[in-house]
């Protein structure tokens, strides 16, 4: 019986090989990753703040002079106009209006509870125009337009502590008093004229 023959294989190392090419090139790039946010880090410039823009300079002399003529102007305008008081309640309903010594006791609501439960209140002004602020102090002193009045509506509570509606329904209405009414209107919070 002839023996088995028995072959002597050397170990491969081919597989071992490139494992450690795998390693070494990882490592390598591994470092030269760091090395690069190193370099970029140093090569980029601290965060600084953009340069605050120059100052506005001031306005040539005529156009000051003009200016201080228009605002003299405009003085002169509104001090020749009588004062038109409109009270209004912090629950939006106008309860008064003053002129000329006079005081005329209303009860005009100016707010309407909405059906659409993300609106709550309603500004009534903006569905009508009879009963915007203005509009309603003309009718009730039967005049023609308010031409001749300084507007003021006087809220009984601090625009801050007013519903939304009402807030944002009384501002829209001030510029309606010029277009519709011929009136310069103007809002006062009553916290300025606590403040000392």
């Amino acid at each position: 019986m002839r023996g088995r023959r028995h072959v002597h294989r050397t170990p491969d190392l081919t597989s071992l090989l490139d494992v450690l090419f795998i390693l070494v090139f990882a490592s390598l790039i591994g470092t030269a990753a760091a090395h690069q946010d190193r370099d970029d880090h140093a090569a980029s410039p601290p965060d600084v703040a953009p340069p605050a823009p120059p100052p506005t300079p001031p306005p040539p002399a005529e156009v000051a002079a003009l200016r201080a003529r228009a605002l003299e102007n405009l003085h002169d305008e509104l001090a020749a106009r009588t004062a038109l008081v409109i009270r209004v309640s912090r629950h939006g309903v106008l309860e008064a209006i003053e002129v000329e010594g006079q005081k005329i006791v209303l009860d005009v609501p100016l707010l309407e509870h909405s059906p659409d439960p993300d609106i709550g209140l309603a500004y009534l002004g903006e569905r009508s125009a009879e009963l915007r602020v203005c509009r309603i102090a003309a009718v009730h002193l039967r005049a023609a337009d308010l031409a001749r009045y300084l507007v003021i509506v006087a809220p009984a509570a601090p625009l801050a502590d007013l519903p939304h509606a009402l807030h944002q329904g009384l501002h829209r209405d001030l510029d309606r008093c010029f277009a519709e009414q011929r009136a310069l209107a103007t809002i006062i919070d009553p916290e300025v004229l606590t403040t000392p």
